[in-house]
Order: C-alpha cells, then sequence, then structure tokens
C-alpha cells in the first residue's frame, strides 16, 4: 500500500499562442471561462505537442480557451523523489476531486495513494486529501 504524503502545485496561466515557448509542467489544465474542462499529465512529455493533441480530440472551438500548467515546488513536498506514479497518483486524485467534464479516466473513483494531500494554488486552489484504504 501507498503512503500518503504532502504535494504542493502552482498552477500558472498560459496562452495558446504561447504554447510552443512552453519547456516543461508536470501537469496541464483546459479551461473555458471559469469552468475546468480537462487535466492532464505533461511529465516527460513535449508539453506542446501533449496539449495540441488534446484540443484536437475534443474538436471544441478554441475561442475562450486557456491553459494552466502545474509546477509541483518541491521544496514543499514530502516525497524525496517525485516519480512517475506520484504524477499520476496525483492526477487521477485531481480528476476525481475536481471532475472536469472531459476526463473520463478517475471520475468514478480513486484508488491510488490513500492519504495524499495535494494544495493548490494559482489557476487552481483549495486543498484536496484522499482517503485513506483499509
Amino acid at each position: 500500500m501507498n503512503r500518503g504524503g504532502t504535494i504542493k502545485i502552482y498552477w500558472e496561466k498560459v496562452s495558446l499562442s504561447d504554447l510552443s515557448n512552453i519547456e516543461d509542467a508536470y501537469f496541464y489544465a483546459i479551461f473555458r471561462g471559469r469552468n475546468l474542462l480537462y487535466i492532464g499529465i505533461a511529465y516527460h512529455q513535449n508539453v506542446s505537442n501533449e496539449i495540441r493533441q488534446t484540443l484536437n480530440r475534443f474538436s471544441e472551438d478554441r475561442r475562450g480557451l486557456y491553459l494552466c500548467l502545474g509546477y509541483i515546488d518541491k521544496e514543499e513536498t514530502t516525497y524525496g523523489r517525485i516519480t512517475q506514479q506520484i504524477i499520476k497518483d496525483v492526477e487521477c486524485a485531481l480528476i476525481n476531486a475536481l471532475q472536469p467534464p472531459y476526463n473520463t479516466q478517475c471520475t468514478n473513483s480513486y484508488t491510488g495513494r490513500s492519504g495524499l494531500e495535494i494544495y493548490n494554488r494559482g489557476c487552481i486552489r483549495g486543498k484536496i486529501k484522499t482517503l485513506k484504504h483499509g
């Protein structure tokens, strides 16, 4: 069983036109107005390509859409090393708690890392805490 810990994420708003300038991020979120539409992982991927592919899958009118990139504050995180599994657990916990309509996985339940606390600031705010299993 995975033990919990604390992750702090800073979400920064970026425009679609700035995608080519983005080099690295852990997560991304797509919004229309105040409505969160989608949360995805950008960790160890070409962020620009990943976001463009996601937008193409939606076939949505891109007017009014904006992006937020999520960066983990490693100084404020209790994990010694950020692994791909931790990133996936955080993504799933965010999706389960926030219920973005374009995400299809993790919407009904979260069975990942128990006791995970995610503190968000910036575009996404607030604390998310996963339940302890068992």
